[in-house]
């Protein structure tokens, strides 16, 4: 499932979801698989994800949101995707780190402009 996901196979996770599949499973990092879709830009998996009920705020072991993983490879549309569908754009990671900071130490203005205009903090 892992690799369908990362690839936006979404008829074969629909497949896949409907012959069983767990799709609350989390990888040794602890990411699920809405952490994948996020982290490989894959929007319309994201959403597909999204209506089977998945944690929109479930973190890894490190502390990192699906919305953290859009953001620290700079995909807007999806990150944007996510903050209005109930993202925590306030969240902190385990090394005290919110989204906006992330953006801001990569440079990412586009995306720190996005995450300012919905409300992001600075903690």
């Amino acid at each position: 499932m892992s690799h369908a996901v990362e690839a936006g196979s979404n008829e074969i996770i629909k497949l896949l979801i409907s012959h069983g599949v767990d799709i609350n499973e989390k990888n040794d990092m602890g990411f699920t698989f809405l952490h994948l879709a996020a982290g490989h830009n894959c929007k319309e998996t994201v959403e597909l994800l999204l209506s089977y009920g998945l944690d929109i705020n479930k973190k890894d072991v490190n502390g990192f949101t699906p919305l953290y993983m859009a953001t620290k490879s700079n995909y807007i549309e999806t990150a944007e995707f996510l903050i209005s569908h109930g993202a925590n754009i306030n969240e902190i990671n385990e090394f005290g780190e919110t989204v906006l900071q992330i953006a801001e130490k990569r440079n990412y203005s586009e995306l720190a402009k996005l995450l300012l205009s919905h409300g992001a903090i600075y903690h």
